[in-house]
Parts: C-alpha cells; structure tokens; sequence
C-alpha cells in the first residue's frame, strides 16, 4: 500500500512512518520546506511539497494514495474536510489523530472519577469543542464512502519527548520549580509512542469504517508526574500552584487542557477489536529511569560543560 502521512516529521508521525515502513508499506510524507522534505528522503520517506492550507496540493496527494493518516493537527478543520471530500466515494481509508483531551472536564487539580468509553455521552468543554466536532464529522463522513477511523491518543511518551512532558520539564530546569495545580489529583491516562504507532498499523489492518479509539495503556496523577520531573532534574519536590501562576508559566488553554484537568478512559475496545497489547514502560518509570533521564537530567547538572570547555 502507499499511505500518505501527514506531519511526518512531527513526534508521532514519524513513529508511524517507520512503523508502516517495518510492515512493508511506501510512505509519503506531507513537507512544508525543503529542509523537511530532505529529511524526509533521509528517512526512506517520499516527501510531497505542500502544508496544511494548500486544498489543492492536498487533495492530489490523498488522490496517489491508498490510505492517509493524518497526524499533524487535530484543530485544523478546513484541512480535515478537504481531506474527507477529495476521499468521498473511493472507500480509501482515512486516519484522524485527536486525543482524549477532548475529554478535559477543567478540574483544576481536583480528581473527576469519570472514565470515557468511546460511546459515551459526552459534552465537550468550549476549549476543546471544534476538535470534538471534528471527530464526529470524521465518523460520519464512513456514510461518505470514506472508511474512517479516528484515534484519540492519551499523554504521549517516549524519546525524552511529547507534547507535554518536555513543557513541564523545562519549565522545572529554568525556573527550579516543579510545578502541578492544586491537590494535583487530576490524572491522564498515556500511551508509549510505540504502542501507539502499532495501534495506527492495527487500525487500518482490522478497525470498521467509521471506528474510534481512545488509546491508553496506564495513567497517572498530575502530582505523581511533576515529582517524576522533580526528582529528574535534581528538585527535593514538586509544588503546588494556583492555575494563574500556571497560566503564567505554561499558557493558560494548555493548563486547562492538559495540566490541570481529568482525561480518563477505556481502552478495552482497541484491546478486544484490534488485539492491541501494549508493551512500552510505564510513563513514571521513562522518566525517571528511561529516555527522558537520558536526555534531560545532565542538564541540571553543574558540572555538565559543552565539549571544549576548560
């Protein structure tokens, strides 16, 4: 097959790349420069010059391909339509990456006890509504002819990166503080990078048109994994902090979104329908024993000189 992946340079597109690549599959890859493109071609990877905004460009890419997933926004509506609309009628299938942050219920620290199967109802928060919206315009699109499928990754990890991880970490190396909100009990569930790129590979193998996934393999408290950051860059604690000193620090609908909110769920149904079986470390144990020791601890290390120094 030739799948198209969108944000192939990106934290999980390439992991889905190389995934797709080990399965035998020809991958082109969405490239907005020349520096990306020629990255890309390092990689084994086909690159097709064009971003997001380019309808047209889009659209002919999806028209070369077998399958396309796109991994390099979930808020970017205009170019999920056109995607859906260049695959009307072909039976293509079409991968949308969301998250479970569609479930952030802005809980400021506080646990919710709340666990989302994918059929829940479900009321989004206003910071998080056209990304939901989106979702289901992506299902429904199946009575299109297009064979979708949507998967809402948890908190990412791997590689000493994610979305939210390396923001937290930073933030505890410049500032010296280790920062959760309020009690800190607010947990997200999370997913090792290579679990999720084999959920993409399983999906497109085995999931039904019109199919969604929430994908978690644990979870965590907030707190739990700011002290993880404390004790990876030398800190004797986390600390709590009222949201405005998070907004201050972090941007405030990344706070509400991620830092400060419940996003709970059930995985059991990308479990029972697509044999997924995930394998990755814990989240708590890569940070502080894993990839994120590896490339983050020396940085808090005085002694840690560049090369050359005397």
């Amino acid at each position: 097959m030739t799948v198209l992946v969108t944000g192939a340079n990106g934290y999980i597109g390439r992991a889905v790349c190389t995934r797709f690549q080990i399965a035998g599959h020809r991958v082109l890859g969405l490239a907005r420069s020349r520096v990306a493109a020629a990255t890309l071609q390092a990689w084994g990877i086909t690159p097709v010059h064009g971003s997001l905004d380019d309808i047209g460009r889009l659209a002919e890419a999806a028209a070369a391909a077998d399958i396309v997933i796109d991994t390099a926004s979930a808020d970017h509506a205009d170019s999920t339509y056109a995607l859906l609309d260049a695959l009307a009628g072909t039976g293509k299938k079409y991968v949308r990456t969301s998250g479970t942050g569609v479930y952030t219920d802005l809980a400021q620290g506080d646990l919710n006890e709340r666990i989302f199967t994918e059929d829940a109802e479900h009321t989004p928060a206003e910071v998080v509504a056209v990304r939901y919206a989106t979702d289901l315009a992506v299902q429904e699109a199946a009575a299109r002819g297009v064979h979708t499928i949507v998967i809402r990754p948890s908190m990412v990890y791997d590689h000493g990166a994610s979305e939210q991880l390396p923001l937290l970490i930073r933030q505890a190396l410049t500032s010296g503080r280790s920062l959760y909100v309020g009690k800190g009990e607010n947990r997200w569930g999370n997913v090792y990078l290579g679990d999720l790129a084999e959920a993409y590979l399983l999906a497109v193998q085995k999931a039904e048109a019109g199919s969604v996934y929430n994908l978690a393999a644990g979870e965590a408290r907030m707190g739990d994994i700011a002290e993880a950051v404390a004790r990876l860059v030398g800190l004797d604690e986390a600390e709590s902090c009222e949201p405005e000193v998070a907004y201050a620090a972090f941007g405030r609908r990344w706070v509400d979104v991620a830092l400060s909110s419940n996003s709970r769920v059930d995985s059991r149904r990308a479990r029972e329908e697509l044999g997924w079986e995930p394998q990755g470390p814990s989240l708590l144990d890569e940070i502080e024993a894993g990839s994120y020791r590896r490339l983050w601890a020396h940085k808090a290390d005085p002694h840690d000189h560049v090369q050359g120094d005397s």
